[in-house]
């Protein structure tokens, strides 16, 4: 097996999950937003261990629910030698590290 096709496979499979991600990091976002409101404190926020924590806790989530929606989505992956603990590793790694800038981005911008 070439090298160049799991790193294709991965970003094949973030590509997949990128939109019940992306919603699930808006909605955090969004509560985020709405509970600085409501108690007056200043929003953006710096990025702490617990907006991390929060988002690394919706993966379970995403991973249950897109179990549910798309059981056989994993047997492409199987054939290239890739398990799903693999991939999600790869997603969580990848995601998290997004958000992370985005809320880094989004402090540095408005606060």
């Amino acid at each position: 097996m070439l090298f160049s096709v799991y790193p294709r496979a991965l970003a094949l499979f973030y590509r997949s999950v990128l939109p019940l991600t992306g919603l699930l990091s808006a909605i955090i976002v969004g509560a985020d937003r709405v509970s600085a409101g409501l108690l007056g404190t200043p929003w953006p926020p710096p990025l702490s261990a617990g907006l991390v924590l929060l988002k690394l806790s919706t993966f379970p989530l995403a991973a249950y629910l897109l179990r549910r929606m798309r059981p056989h989505q994993y047997g492409f992956y199987r054939n290239l030698h890739l398990a799903p603990w693999q991939l999600w590793a790869f997603v969580a790694v990848l995601d998290t590290g997004l958000f992370g800038g985005l809320m880094t981005m989004l402090h540095l911008l408005f606060a």
